[in-house]
């Protein structure tokens, strides 16, 4: 005979049974049209499923393995939705966008790259495309030249610390702090630079600047949303695209110290154009496609965002028969989409020369997001990583250290940088320090 207790915990032990089953089986039918994923427990979903580290690669595994290009998790009753190619991607952020512009609610970050899709963020747009578009981004290269070479001033000065002079005038933290930690950055990123020109401007000592041109087109009576507008440009322009270059400039540094075949390939085509007498600047842009090759290489590499920044889906859609419920995360894995092999062969080669050929594979533009939600600074972002690059090349080697080879591993985050960047730094020639010099005060 069984006592009370035993029954007790037999009673307990069906009703779990009971529950779980009918758990189970509701799930299934509930989510039989959701795209496939790994297998979900219940209340949890694939909570314990979710990668810490690396995501990029666990997601692009979940596709493999399923055959599907688009996953989908459930993490504890919320859907994540995984889009790991670049057919799903321009399918459903491109053509459908309309649906797919919304970001999911990043509370401590109200820039232009979190907000959510309405109003407030078409305006921002509007002003952000004004002062960034194709054309006004080429307004800034004197600009953008003059941080380069105090960037080579600081190489020439104090190579053992060149990681920290890629972040000279660029915020130290990144996006992988915590958002409480961030939040009076933001803050902060939004309304110093805006008071300080607008105390020059009074002053008649500012000098040229996106905010000093904002803040003279307010006219009388600006609303506060005109205010708030002159603010979050700028601010916007600075912590979405500080952080980036900074990414992108380290991961070059790696790629050079793994290739230096790479390296002398592409500083005997500097070469050739300024035979070392002078630096190399934008008026040799069309002569220099190898070294545009490499910026190409730099962002599919290692795409300095290789999960994008999610969007989040307005309204139920369905992609080829399966359900993505409104409200659901949507994940780029913009690392997957550029190691497709069918569209890079060897896709974990740094191999600039894959663009160069007659038909070369579409350019990168997948790291800098995708429809609306593109990024609005990639025309001057991209100027200035190249600037960058084709001058370090022009004046500087870069080597593996002795003892401490170069590895490709990557730090996890919004932003992703070379996990460890070691490298010896050195002139490549008297002459080369020497254009260094010349161009103002030996270092910052």
């Amino acid at each position: 005979m069984l006592d009370l207790v035993q029954l007790d915990a037999l009673f307990a032990s069906a009703i779990l049974l009971i529950t779980l089953s009918l758990f189970t089986n509701f799930s299934r039918r509930h989510h039989k049209r959701y795209p496939p994923g790994p297998r979900r427990l219940p209340l949890v979903g694939n909570f314990f499923d979710m990668p810490a580290t690396e995501g990029w690669i666990t997601y692009k595994k979940w596709s493999d393995e399923s055959g599907c290009d688009v996953v989908h998790a459930d993490v504890l009753g919320s859907h994540v939705v995984i889009l790991n190619s670049a057919k799903a991607a321009n399918e459903l952020l491109e053509k459908r966008s309309s649906v797919y512009s919304d970001r999911p609610r990043f509370t401590a970050f109200h820039v232009h790259v979190f907000l959510p899709y309405g109003d407030r963020w078409r305006r921002l747009r509007r002003a952000f495309n004004y002062h960034f578009d194709a054309k006004t981004s080429k307004e800034y290269r004197p600009l953008e030249m003059q941080a380069v070479q105090l960037l080579l001033r600081n190489l020439l000065s104090g190579p053992d610390n060149f990681s920290q002079h890629l972040r000279h005038w660029l915020p130290g933290a990144s996006f992988k702090r915590e958002a409480q930690k961030w939040l009076p950055v933001a803050e902060s990123m939004m309304e110093t630079p805006h008071a300080e020109v607008k105390a020059a401007l009074a002053a008649g000592t500012a000098t040229p600047s996106v905010t000093a041109s904002m803040i003279s087109q307010l006219g009388e009576g600006p609303t506060e949303d005109d205010i708030w507008v002159t603010k979050a440009v700028p601010g916007a322009m600075y912590l979405a695209g500080s952080d980036t270059t900074v990414a992108a400039l380290s991961t070059f540094f790696l790629a050079m110290t793994l290739y230096p075949e790479v390296q002398r390939k592409a500083q005997a085509e500097v070469d050739s154009v300024t035979c070392g007498s002078r630096l190399p600047d934008f008026s040799d842009f069309d002569e220099l496609p190898y070294v545009d090759a490499v910026l190409n290489e730099v962002l599919r590499w290692h795409p300095v965002t290789p999960l994008g920044v999610a969007h989040r889906v307005m309204e139920n859609d369905v992609y080829e028969g399966h359900l993505i419920p409104a409200g659901s995360t949507v994940i780029p894995n913009v690392w997957a989409i550029m190691r497709d092999p069918v569209t890079f062969p060897e896709p974990n080669r740094f191999y600039p020369e894959r663009w160069l050929v007659k038909d070369p594979p579409p350019a990168p533009e997948a790291a800098f997001g995708y429809g609306r939600r593109i990024c609005q600074g990639r025309f001057m972002a991209r100027e200035n990583t190249w600037a960058a690059i084709v001058n370090i090349l022009a004046t500087f080697d870069i080597s593996p250290v002795k003892d401490n080879p170069p590895q490709e591993v990557y730090t996890s985050g919004i932003i992703s940088y070379p996990e460890t960047l070691v490298a010896y730094i050195h002139p490549r020639s008297d002459t080369a320090a020497a254009l260094v010099r010349a161009t103002g005060i030996e270092s910052a």
